[in-house]
């Protein structure tokens, strides 16, 4: 039966929950006295069965067992053995009247926290406060275990390889699925070098990045080519971490590494179909803008062949300039192709902005002055040098600012501004026009081979564009509303683009 005792006289603060195993009520009441002059409010029951015991252990959650050695049913040995079946952690006290030095040994050994004889109460509340402490402490100490157990339990099922080394490079832990990808077991890897895996495809520069970003506490990201154990290069995302001790001393990296090698191979794939489909859209636009000229030349001469003799000098010429106009429609669809492969190659060298922008701006604003349009350029003076193909780059521009001119035909107070800034760890070249803007269906077409709603031109403009700054590592993107106008930004990377 559970009962309270307290001591109504102070502020009691500290609650305790006491399963007393004793056959005695009145030495339970002079236990629960001390435990009341020690500054505790107790919630007790007192049994002095085995069974009812095990009862009270199922059906209640207790801080603290205190048990007589010696009871007319069962003993203390016996109290403590159903204690230690019940798997509970909490401070386990005997306390008796008599008992042996040699007996008091046993007990202590068979599991007992504590014990202490009857005749000297005065180290029951030291001896609890003690084993409180200290039940705190596993229980503490039981949690992160049970935490690192779950956390080792998930890095080792990762499916990402998982690595910790010492600020030397040297490897102390990998997770299974390191093995997995490298072919290196945890006991091969561990007291090797990270250098294990390196595939010569880097050069030193490379991996001297790397560690200058960890030593400044920051982390750093990117694609590595690697090397498994049995020699076969692979790919893989890296993210590597410093870590800190309290002191604020970096002591370990830890790696996250994905492999990349299925994911590019399903990149490629998909890479191949995309360029059957192009091929598909190039040989149907070929036979189209090819075969419909060279139709027409034919028709024109044998047009010429049945009434040469008929027709006068100057109806001759109509129809030879007819066939020259087609054979220079050929001719300019030819000249395009040949662009197309004109930069696989590209010269890069670091260019000064001011100078490039202002050059290119000298080149169209004269076209722009006769179209009526006007032209504005604005440079941000922190950026300095891009690392491009000069000569690509122009061409790329200035097929850009044809597009922008044309767009603006016929509209009022034409605009096209050329601008360069920063954005984010690019730098961005923007041409920006308030001309008639683009359909949905036309900002989908955009980058198709011969697709074009101009009436002039191939439709291999964009594509060449596209395909010349990929060639120099930098991306293009158009935002475009129809009736307000349209933005083209190309990315160009930092890097080398800062002048470095």
């Amino acid at each position: 039966m559970k009962r309270r005792e307290s001591n109504a006289q102070s502020a009691i603060e500290k609650n305790l929950r006491v399963l007393i195993v004793e056959d005695s009520e009145g030495d339970a009441l002079l236990l629960l006295r001390e435990l009341r002059k020690g500054g505790y409010e107790t919630l007790f029951e007192r049994v002095e069965t085995a069974e009812a015991m095990k009862n009270a252990l199922g059906n209640e959650k207790w801080d603290l067992v205190i048990s007589d050695y010696v009871l007319p049913r069962f003993s203390g040995i016996d109290a403590l053995e159903i204690y230690k079946e019940s798997g509970l952690d909490m401070p386990f006290i005997i306390l008796s009247g008599k008992i042996g030095e040699d007996i008091a040994v046993s007990a202590m050994k068979a599991g007992a926290h504590d014990y202490i004889l009857k005749g000297n109460l005065a180290r029951l509340i030291p001896a609890i406060e003690r084993e409180l402490r200290e039940a705190e402490v596993r229980r503490e100490r039981g949690l992160a275990e049970a935490d690192r157990t779950r956390f080792m339990t998930a890095i080792q099922n990762a499916t990402d390889a998982i690595v910790v080394t010492d600020t030397n490079w040297v490897i102390l832990y990998v997770n299974s699925a390191f093995g997995y990808i490298t072919g290196y077991t945890g006991s091969e890897a561990v007291g090797q070098k990270m250098n294990i895996l390196r595939s010569g495809k880097h050069d030193d520069g490379f991996y001297d990045e790397i560690n200058e970003t960890l030593k400044q506490g920051k982390i750093w990201s990117g694609r590595i080519i690697n090397k498994k154990k049995d020699g076969t290069l692979y790919e893989e995302d890296t993210t590597i971490s410093p870590a800190k001790d309290p002191s604020g001393k970096i002591v370990n990296y830890v790696a996250i590494k994905r492999d990349m090698t299925e994911k590019l191979k399903l990149e490629s794939i998909a890479e191949a179909v995309n360029i059957m489909n192009n091929i598909g859209y190039v040989f149907s636009g070929l036979r189209h803008e090819i075969g419909n000229p060279i139709n027409s030349i034919k028709m024109t001469l044998n047009v010429l062949r049945k009434n040469l003799d008929k027709y006068d000098r100057e109806i001759i010429m109509e129809y030879i300039d007819r066939a020259l106009s087609e054979s220079s429609r050929v001719e300019y669809l030819l000249k395009s192709l040949k662009s197309f492969n004109m930069f696989e190659r590209p010269e890069m060298e670091i260019v000064e902005v001011n100078t490039f922008s202002y050059n290119f701006y000298k080149l169209v604003f004269g076209d722009c002055m006769r179209g009526g349009i006007t032209a504005t350029r604005t440079v941000d003076p922190d950026v300095q040098f891009f690392y491009v193909d000069p000569r690509a780059l122009q061409q790329v521009l200035l097929n850009i600012f044809t597009n922008a001119m044309d767009a603006c035909d016929g509209r009022k107070d034409p605009v096209i501004n050329f601008m360069v800034s920063r954005a984010s760890d690019t730098i961005r070249l923007r041409i920006a026009d308030n001309g008639k803007g683009m359909t949905r269906q036309q900002l989908d077409d955009l980058f198709k081979p011969f697709r074009t709603s101009k009436s002039k031109g191939t439709g291999l403009g964009l594509v060449i564009c596209k395909k010349m700054l990929a060639s120099m590592g930098c991306l293009i993107e158009i935002q475009s509303k129809e009736g307000i106008g349209t933005a083209v930004d190309i990315f160009i990377p930092e890097g080398k683009s800062s002048g470095q």
